[in-house]
C-alpha cells in the first residue's frame, strides 16, 4: 500500500465545486426522462447505471449503497462484471469502502498496484483504472457511484467534477425512492412481528384468487392462531406475549419459500398462503409448522415458555366468489381445530351445490 499515494488522487467535496458560473453540464435528454419515469428504486439504480456508462464511455459502471453494518451491497453494475452483482462489498479494506467511509471522490490510477480487494477484482478482470464517487445527501453518504475503464491513468479532474456533481444529484433521487420504499414498508408491515399485515393479506389473496380463475393456478390459505394466548400473556405477561409472537414469527419464516406468504392478521391470529400447490402437500406443510412450533421452547427470564397452534386451512375452489370466500372456509376450519381439541391442522372440505 505504500504506492498508493503515487497513483491515486483524492478529491475533497471543496475541490470538486464548478470552477466558475459558466461551467454547465450536459447531458442526454433520455438519461433525465428515464431517471423521471422511474418507478422503483432498482428501477432507478439500473438506469443511473447504464446512463453513466454512456457519459463516461466506462468499461464498468456499478452502483453500490449502505446495506448493513461493515458491507455495501452492489445493487446495479453495466458492463464488465468484474465485481458480480451478488458480492457483498466489505467496507474495510477496500477502495470504495474508503471512498463511503470518508465520503470523498477518489481515483485509483493503477489498480494493479493496490491490494485492496475491489482493485484485485478489478486488475484480476482487465480493468486498470477507476474513479468512485460518494452518493451524498444532506451531508450522509447512501453509497457510491463507480466507473472503471481498461486503460491506467485514465481520468481527469474535470470527469472527476462531472461524476462528483451527478452523484450529488442522484443521491437526492436515491433518497426519495428510499424513503418511498420505507413508506410503503410501513403501510404494508406489522410493526411488532415484521410480517406483513392485513392490508397485504388482503391484497395477496385477491391477486391469487384473480390468477387462480383466470389461469387455474391452485392456492392454499392457512389462519393460524396460538392456542390459549390469553393465558399465556395473564401469566408471562404482555412482554412474553409481545416475544412470543415475534420468535414464532422468525420460526415459521424458516419453514417458508420465497413465494410463500405470512401476515399477521389480527392479535395472535397468523394467515399463510402456499401458491401453486395442491392441497394435500399445503397440509403437510401446515402440519411441519405446526410442529415446529410445538417443539419450541422459548427462555424467557427464569421461564421456558412452550405453546402451540391450531390451523385451519382451505383450498381455493371453483365454487368460491372471491378470496373473502375463501377465507371464511379456513377461519371455520380453524374454528373446527380448536372445537376438536386444539394443537391441530383441520382442512375445510367445501360441499358442493347439486
Amino acid at each position: 500500500m505504500n504506492n498508493n499515494k503515487m497513483v491515486e488522487r483524492i478529491y475533497p467535496p471543496n475541490q470538486l465545486t464548478p470552477l466558475n458560473e459558466h461551467d454547465y453540464i450536459q447531458l442526454p435528454i433520455n438519461f433525465i426522462h428515464d431517471l423521471a419515469q422511474a418507478d422503483c428504486l432498482q428501477s432507478l439504480l439500473d438506469k443511473i447505471a447504464f446512463w453513466i456508462s454512456q457519459i463516461f464511455q466506462a468499461e464498468r459502471t456499478s452502483i453500490t449503497l449502505y446495506d448493513r453494518a461493515h458491507f455495501l451491497k452492489l445493487y446495479s453494475i453495466s458492463g464488465n462484471q468484474a465485481i458480480p452483482l451478488e458480492f457483498k462489498v466489505p467496507i474495510q479494506q477496500t477502495f470504495v469502502g474508503r471512498v463511503f467511509s470518508t465520503a470523498t471522490l477518489r481515483i485509483c490510477d493503477d489498480v494493479t498496484l493496490f491490494e485492496e480487494l475491489d482493485c484485485h477484482m478489478l486488475a484480476q478482470n482487465g480493468m486498470g483504472s477507476c474513479m468512485d464517487a460518494p452518493l451524498m445527501h444532506k451531508g450522509k453518504c447512501l453509497g457510491t457511484l463507480n466507473v472503471a475503464d481498461r486503460a491506467k491513468f485514465h481520468y481527469t479532474k474535470q470527469q472527476a467534477i462531472l461524476l462528483q456533481c451527478l452523484a450529488n444529484w442522484i443521491g437526492l433521487n436515491i433518497k426519495l425512492h428510499l424513503q418511498v420504499q420505507e413508506m410503503q414498508k410501513l403501510t404494508s408491515t406489522d410493526e411488532l412481528t415484521g410480517t406483513f399485515n392485513r392490508r397485504m393479506f388482503t391484497q395477496q389473496s385477491n391477486q391469487h384468487m384473480l390468477l387462480f380463475f383466470n389461469t387455474q393456478t391452485p392456492f392454499s390459505m392457512g389462519i393460524l392462531d396460538i392456542d390459549h394466548f390469553k393465558t399465556l400473556n395473564d401469566f408471562y405477561g404482555h412482554q412474553a406475549g409481545d416475544y412470543v409472537l415475534q420468535q414464532m414469527c422468525e420460526h415459521i419464516q424458516s419453514h417458508l419459500n420465497e413465494h410463500d406468504f405470512l401476515a399477521r392478521i389480527g392479535g395472535e391470529q397468523f394467515a399463510i398462503i402456499f401458491p401453486t400447490h395442491a392441497v394435500k402437500d399445503a397440509v403437510n406443510r401446515f402440519k411441519q409448522i405446526r410442529t415446529a412450533i410445538e417443539d419450541m421452547k422459548l427462555p424467557y427470564q427464569e421461564e421456558i415458555i412452550c405453546f402451540t397452534v391450531s390451523i385451519g386451512v382451505a383450498e381455493a375452489q371453483i365454487t368460491d366468489l372471491n378470496a373473502e370466500t375463501v377465507f371464511k372456509r379456513a377461519d371455520k376450519a380453524l374454528y373446527q381445530a380448536k372445537l376438536a381439541g386444539r394443537n391441530r391442522v383441520h382442512f375445510d372440505v367445501p360441499t358442493l351445490s347439486i
